[in-house]
C-alpha cells in the first residue's frame, strides 16, 4: 500500500494541525502512535474506513507492544487501526489529518483516541452528543439481563444444562436444541425482543441526527457520517443520496468517502425488479468488453465472483450445464472476478474450473462493481436479468436459473 510509510519510534514527533482539505501542494502527514496496553494482538493492520483490511491492510510492525506509523493526511479520509487476535480485534477510528494521534488498546473496552486535531475533535463532540439517543435504550436491554427477564424458562434450564454438562455428545445435543429454540423465536421473553427492536431503532434515530448534521454543517465530518451510516444498514436511503448529490458531490468530488458513498447509493437501486448497473472492464487479454453489448437482446446471467471464493466457484461451476443447454435459446453468462494484486489466480481458477463464457476483470476494485451492485463486502454474487436489463433474481442457484429460463425462453 503506497499510500503509508513505516516509522521508526525514534523518529516520531507531533506536528501542528492544520484545516482540513486545505489545497496546498505540500505533503501533509499523520503521525499515529499507539500500544497495545494488555490486549495480546498479534498483528495491527490499518485500512481505510469502507475497505476490506484482508486485501487493502497494511500491517503495522508491533515492537514490545508498541507502535508507529506515518500515512498521507489528505484531511478527508477515515482510517481503521485494528489490533487482530485471531479473529477477533479491538478497533480505533480517525481522521488522516495533518498532526499526531495516539492510540491505547484495552483488554475490556474500546480503545482511546488521543488527538488535538480539529476534525477528530469535532467527529467525538458528535457521536458523544448523539450518542444519548440509545443510551437508554441498552438500558432498558441490560436491565432485563441483570434481573434474569432476558430468556425464557426452556431457554434457561438449555441454558444452565449447558454449563453442567461435561459430555461432549451432550453438549452438542443441548446446543442444537438451542438453536432450534432460536430459529423458532423461542429463545427471548417478549419484553427483551422489544428492547432489542427499541435498540435499532434508536440507531436509526441516531445515525439520520447524524446525516441530518451532515447537511446542516457539510466538511469531512458530515462526510463520514453519511458513510457510517450507509455501512450500518440503518441509513435514511433518501437523506442520504440528497445529501451526497446536492451537496458532497460537488464539494468533495475526489474524495474517498465521496466515491464509496455514490457507489452505495448505486448498489441501493440493485433489486429485483430494478436495472442492472452497466460496466466496462477487461479481459484476461486485457480487452475492454461493456456489459450491455455483451448481453444485449438476451437473458443474462452477471457472475460476480473471485478465485479466492469456494461458494461462488461451486454456484459458477454448477451454472455450465445450464449454460451449455440454452446458449443457444437466448442466454448468456457474463462473469467478472474481483481479484487483488494480479490475475494468475483467476487465470487458474478458469482453468479448472473449465467456465465457457466470457470472464471480465475487476482488478483491486479499480471499477467499483462490487459496490455498485450492493455486495462491497461479499465474495460475490449473481444477478439474472431480462432482455430489458431488469433484474429477475439475485443469487439464484442452477435449479431457479433453469425454472426461469424455461418461462422466458
Amino acid at each position: 500500500m503506497n499510500r503509508f510509510r513505516n516509522l521508526a519510534l525514534a523518529a516520531v514527533m507531533a506536528m501542528p494541525a492544520l484545516p482540513a482539505m486545505a489545497q496546498e501542494n505540500a505533503k501533509k502527514v499523520c503521525v499515529v502512535t499507539g500500544e497495545l496496553n494488555g490486549w495480546p494482538a498479534n498483528r495491527v493492520v490499518i485500512a481505510r474506513y469502507g475497505e476490506d483490511e484482508r486485501f487493502y491492510g497494511d500491517t503495522i510492525p508491533v515492537r514490545d507492544g508498541h507502535f508507529s506509523y506515518e500515512l498521507e493526511a489528505d484531511g478527508s479520509t477515515v482510517y481503521d487501526l485494528t489490533a487482530l487476535k485471531g479473529r477477533s480485534g479491538r478497533y480505533a477510528r480517525f481522521f488522516a489529518e495533518e498532526g499526531a494521534v495516539h492510540i491505547k488498546f484495552h483488554p475490556d473496552s474500546v480503545a482511546d483516541v488521543v488527538t488535538s486535531t480539529p476534525l477528530n475533535s469535532e467527529m467525538r463532540r458528535v457521536i458523544a452528543a448523539t450518542d444519548t439517543i440509545t443510551k437508554s435504550a441498552f438500558g432498558r436491554r441490560d436491565a432485563l439481563t441483570r434481573a434474569g427477564r432476558d430468556l425464557t424458562e426452556p431457554a434457561r434450564r438449555l441454558q444452565e444444562l449447558r454449563k453442567s454438562t461435561k459430555d461432549r455428545d451432550s453438549i452438542k445435543a443441548i446446543e442444537a436444541g438451542m438453536r432450534r429454540m432460536f430459529d423458532e423465536g423461542r429463545v427471548y421473553t417478549p419484553e427483551f425482543e422489544a428492547a432489542e427492536k427499541a435498540i435499532g431503532e434508536a440507531f436509526r434515530r441516531e445515525y439520520k441526527a447524524r446525516c441530518h448534521y451532515a447537511v446542516e454543517h457539510p466538511g469531512p465530518v458530515g462526510l463520514y457520517f453519511l458513510q457510517e451510516a450507509a455501512s450500518s444498514k440503518l441509513a435514511d436511503t433518501a437523506l442520504v443520496r440528497r445529501a451526497v448529490e446536492e451537496i458532497y458531490a460537488k464539494r468533495y468530488p475526489a474524495a474517498y468517502a465521496t466515491r464509496w458513498l455514490q457507489g452505495w447509493l448505486a448498489g441501493c437501486n440493485t433489486m429485483v425488479g430494478g436495472d442492472y448497473f452497466d460496466f466496462t472492464a477487461p479481459d484476461l487479454a486485457g480487452n475492454d468488453h461493456t456489459l450491455s453489448k455483451e448481453i444485449a437482446g438476451r437473458v443474462a446471467l452477471i457472475d460476480l465472483w473471485g478465485s479466492w471464493c469456494g461458494p461462488c466457484r461451486r454456484h459458477s461451476m454448477a451454472l455450465i450445464p445450464v449454460y451449455n443447454k440454452y446458449k443457444d435459446r437466448g442466454f448468456t453468462v457474463v462473469g467478472v472476478a474481483r481479484e487483488f494484486r494480479d490475475s494468475h489466480a483467476m487465470k487458474k481458477a478458469i482453468e479448472r474450473d473449465g467456465y465457457p463464457w466470457l470472464n471480465l476483470l475487476e482488478l483491486d476494485d479499480r471499477l467499483g462493481i462490487w459496490t455498485k451492485y450492493g455486495i462491497g463486502n461479499a465474495g460475490g454474487g449473481r444477478f439474472l436479468v431480462d432482455r430489458d436489463g431488469k433484474i429477475l433474481a439475485i443469487n439464484p442457484d442452477a435449479a431457479q436459473v433453469e425454472a426461469i429460463l424455461k418461462d422466458k425462453l
